[in-house]
């Protein structure tokens, strides 16, 4: 009497079907990671947004009441860290400053710092800014700002 044996292992067609499974498995999944990836990037970039308002004006407190008038900046492209970048800044930036607000003797510096949508993709970064297309660079409403008061001290 001769047994056989049985081979253990999957067979071709049992490999093509779990790899057709997973793939698609993987097919309605990549719109989540997609849409997370997305929120992760929006939360950091209202994070640096913010991040470069407030470091404007912490700067601007170190200089001189007389000097304020030298902060003042209208729609200045600017990289992750605050420095003037162009053409190639995710963010535009906006220093006014208004003398005598809300009352004499005091100047309302508001910083207002818009966010360039095409930052969300993340190999955008490495190409920026795209100047035509889909994913042309384009600043919308969506933006972070801060205001602070400042005052004259004088000494008697």
């Amino acid at each position: 009497m001769t047994q056989t044996r049985r081979r253990q292992g999957f067979s071709v067609a049992e490999a093509v079907i779990a790899m057709a499974l997973l793939a698609m498995i993987m097919m309605a999944i990549l719109p989540f990671i997609d849409q997370i990836t997305c929120r992760f990037q929006m939360a950091r970039d209202h994070y640096v947004a913010a991040t470069l308002c407030q470091g404007r004006i912490e700067r601007a407190r170190s200089e001189p009441y007389e000097q304020l008038e030298a902060w003042a900046e209208v729609d200045v492209l600017v990289d992750d860290f605050g420095n003037p970048s162009s053409p190639g800044g995710r963010f535009r930036r906006t220093t006014r400053l208004q003398r005598d607000t809300p009352e004499a003797g005091l100047t309302l510096m508001t910083v207002r710092t818009d966010i360039c949508m095409c930052s969300r993709l993340g190999w955008r970064t490495v190409l920026h800014p795209i100047r035509s297309g889909p994913f042309a660079c384009r600043f919308t409403e969506e933006h972070e700002q801060m205001s602070y008061l400042f005052t004259e001290y004088r000494r008697r």
